[in-house]
């Protein structure tokens, strides 16, 4: 199973990489760039569309892994016995992962539309709400512990509706620097990729590989200084496929304690999670619109103590890297003690960078 996972984590970073240069010559031929101006930094322009080398990075493999399983299912294709045994099991997952690319692709769709066309936020967040509410009706939602009963069937679909629609919209706020959004979702993912093997979860884990690996082969022309922007059809995507994705699989394991499955996910995403809050209260406090861009995030607090922005980047990869080991030792608690010891680790950094925050917003011209 190892080399299967490597195979799909390279497979993944190639189809990115290997994307990106047609996809920046079209970018400069149709005008779809993202031109100099007095908030930007950069003093040329930059190609859009790096968000459809990471959706073909990312969503080709899963095709192409469905397409193997039915191939070696009817003898098209023979494989060893050991990965031949996962064909059944990748079959078995097809409807869910139909559903999942269906909606990652519309996802992706409107972000690209919105890069060329600047939608309004309210449309944007409709169309969100239509996929998520998609996803859910297509048999995907979170659990709560009180199945059986319409109204735990209602409610946690309202909750999975929520979370994906907040999720993809926290991703989408984070992308506010090179190379944070794109880094931070390939930290996530690889952490949840480790719960989900450490649970058996394999198809889940090579999905969220798969992701890793198409955010890896986008950094290579993103960190700054940057050549290629994902725009807002990378971040959607992004903010889309970790949502849905910590859907589909089951955090809780017997003889853990049952808080852990809800704090798990939390934690492994308290980056973008604790960003978009900070920002949210700062322009709701200050009555600004929500979706308005600002130097309010973590990075820009980073960049005003004085870190230069290669510096920033490292910092914040470095914040979702100690989130998510903490969120894999959380998931490994087995008392209520030492499920409360890792959660005040973090707790106690992030007020930390809260205190950090103040000071870079005091410090900021």
């Amino acid at each position: 199973m190892a080399i299967l996972f490597a195979g799909i984590l390279v497979g993944a970073f190639l189809i990115a990489v290997l994307c990106v240069p047609a996809v920046m010559a079209v970018a400069r031929r149709t005008n779809f760039l993202d031109h100099p101006g007095p908030r930007k930094i950069h003093t040329q322009p930059i190609p859009y569309g790096g968000g459809l080398a990471i959706a073909a990075g990312a969503l080709v493999p899963l095709g192409g892994g469905v397409l193997g399983a039915w191939f070696v299912q009817r003898g098209a294709i023979t494989l060893p016995a050991d990965l031949a045994f996962y064909a059944p099991g990748v079959l078995s997952r097809a409807h869910e992962l139909a559903v999942l690319v269906g909606g990652a692709l519309v996802v992706c769709l409107l972000g690209l539309v919105d890069d060329k066309k600047k939608l309004t936020p309210g449309f944007k967040l409709a169309v969100e709400t239509i996929v998520a509410t998609g996803f859910v009706l297509g048999g995907e939602r979170l659990s709560l512990f009180w199945e059986g009963s319409s109204a735990g069937d209602l409610v946690g679909g309202a909750v999975t509706v929520v979370w994906i629609v907040g999720m993809t919209n926290a991703f989408n706020l984070l992308d506010h620097m090179d190379a944070i959004s794109g880094g931070v979702a390939a930290i996530a993912a690889a952490a949840f990729a480790v719960i989900a093997a450490l649970t058996g979860q394999l198809f889940v884990a090579a999905a969220l590989l798969a992701v890793v690996g198409a955010c890896a082969g986008y950094l290579c022309f993103n960190f700054p200084p940057a050549r290629l922007f994902m725009g807002d059809a990378g971040s959607l995507l992004l903010g889309w496929l970790l949502a849905t994705l910590t859907v589909t699989f089951t955090f809780y394991q017997k003889g853990r304690t049952p808080l852990s499955a809800y704090f798990v996910p939390l934690v492994v995403l308290a980056v973008p999670l604790f960003d978009t809050a900070r920002v949210v209260l700062i322009r709701v406090r200050n009555g600004k619109p929500i979706f308005a861009g600002d130097t309010n995030h973590l990075a820009h607090r980073l960049l005003a103590l004085g870190l230069s922005r290669r510096a920033t980047v490292l910092a914040v990869w470095a914040l979702s890297a100690f989130t998510g080991l903490s969120a894999i030792q959380l998931h490994q608690a087995d008392t209520l003690l030492g499920l409360t010891l890792v959660l005040s680790q973090v707790v106690l950094v992030f007020a930390l960078l809260t205190i950090l925050e103040i000071a870079g917003r005091r410090a900021a011209p």
